[in-house]
């Protein structure tokens, strides 16, 4: 969950963090939530929706920007595992 102490650049930011994954993520996911969990190391997890099924995924970093990183490369490999599901799992 985003805190609410962070200042406007930061969550200027995290909307621009938002705004990428959803462009990584292609046309029919719409994204719900972005969590950021900052204690030890920073965890972003973006939590989106196709269809009726929701999946949330993770990145983790040092910085806010290395989780970012870390998170697009997360989305990659799910966009991937989210269109072989829905592939395998369409009735014929």
């Amino acid at each position: 969950m985003l805190s609410p102490n962070l200042s406007d650049a930061e969550h200027r930011y995290l909307a621009r963090v938002v705004a990428d994954c959803a462009e990584v993520l292609g046309p029919g996911i719409e994204v719900e939530a972005l969590d950021l969990n900052a204690r030890d190391r920073v965890v972003l997890g973006l939590r989106y929706r196709l269809g009726a099924t929701t999946w949330t995924s993770y990145g983790l970093g040092d910085t806010v920007i290395a989780a970012h990183a870390a998170l697009r490369e997360q989305l990659v490999l799910d966009r991937i595992r989210i269109g072989f599901t829905l592939l395998v799992d369409e009735p014929r």
